[in-house]
């Protein structure tokens, strides 16, 4: 039998792979100056592809599309690995009472329950393709100075998302310079790997089960009276009524 009869999809880890090119949006380099003496930037474009792709697509120079050009960023998932050393239990369940904002109580308020998220951590490649070592040396300083390794992102805006903060950590540079055939200047090519500690949440239910009053009846019954049935009835037959112990209707907020 399925965990789930009905179609969820979320996109979880979509949503990180965008905060994880998010990082890198914006990035720059200089190329020279202008008349005015001013420094020329042009913009760094990052593409979602695997290296093997994006390095193919600039040694045929790219002659179906449009032309690419350097610098460029190409980002990609290179692995997923399960955490266990992140994980709290096996179908541990977290239960939080809320109210909308306006709602009155305690007519609007529900119980939210979330099933403790499964824990993995997210292998990225970001790929640096640069036409020259000035470029490249731009490149990496800018990123080496954003990481100190860790920056902390955020994934979501979710009041009940406790898994909305992690962490981008930068865990190795390395270098990987190409000389195609048939091509003049070369290619220069670092790969840096990023490890980010996700979660993969299951959707989470809301509904009123929660304890409102609470009801006693006490009295003496006979040890031949074991079913729920049987008590009450004797307990009617003393007339034992219900006492109420708790209202929650009797709770006034100011």
């Amino acid at each position: 039998m399925a965990a789930y009869s009905e179609y969820y999809y979320n996109g979880q880890i979509r949503s990180y792979f965008v905060q994880f090119c998010t990082i890198f949006g914006g990035m720059q380099v200089m190329v020279g100056k202008n008349e005015n003496n001013e420094p020329r930037l042009i913009p760094i474009p990052i593409v979602m592809a695997q290296k093997e792709r994006v390095a193919a697509a600039i040694k045929a120079e790219n002659t179906q599309n449009k032309m690419i050009r350097l610098p460029m960023f190409s980002a990609h998932i290179a692995d997923i690995q399960f955490a266990r050393d992140r994980q709290k239990g096996v179908g541990t369940t977290r239960r939080s009472t809320f109210m909308p904002s306006g709602g009155v109580f305690p007519t609007d308020v529900s119980v939210v329950e979330h099933r403790m998220p499964v824990p993995y951590d997210l292998i990225f490649e970001l790929n640096v393709y640069a036409s020259n070592q000035d470029q490249m040396m731009q490149i990496l300083e800018q990123i080496m100075m954003i990481f100190d390794p860790i920056l902390q992102v955020q994934t979501s805006d979710d009041y009940f998302d406790w898994t909305k903060i992690t962490t981008v950590e930068l865990t190795n540079i390395q270098p990987n310079d190409n000389y195609p055939i048939g091509i003049d200047r070369r290619i220069l090519e670092r790969t840096l790997t990023f490890t980010i500690p996700a979660y993969v949440s299951c959707p989470a239910q809301q509904h009123q089960k929660y304890v409102a009053d609470i009801i006693m009846r006490l009295g003496a019954v006979s040890t031949g009276a074991t079913t729920w049935d049987e008590i009450h009835g004797e307990l009617d037959a003393q007339g034992v009524e219900d006492q109420y112990i708790f209202k929650l209707s009797d709770i006034t907020l100011e």
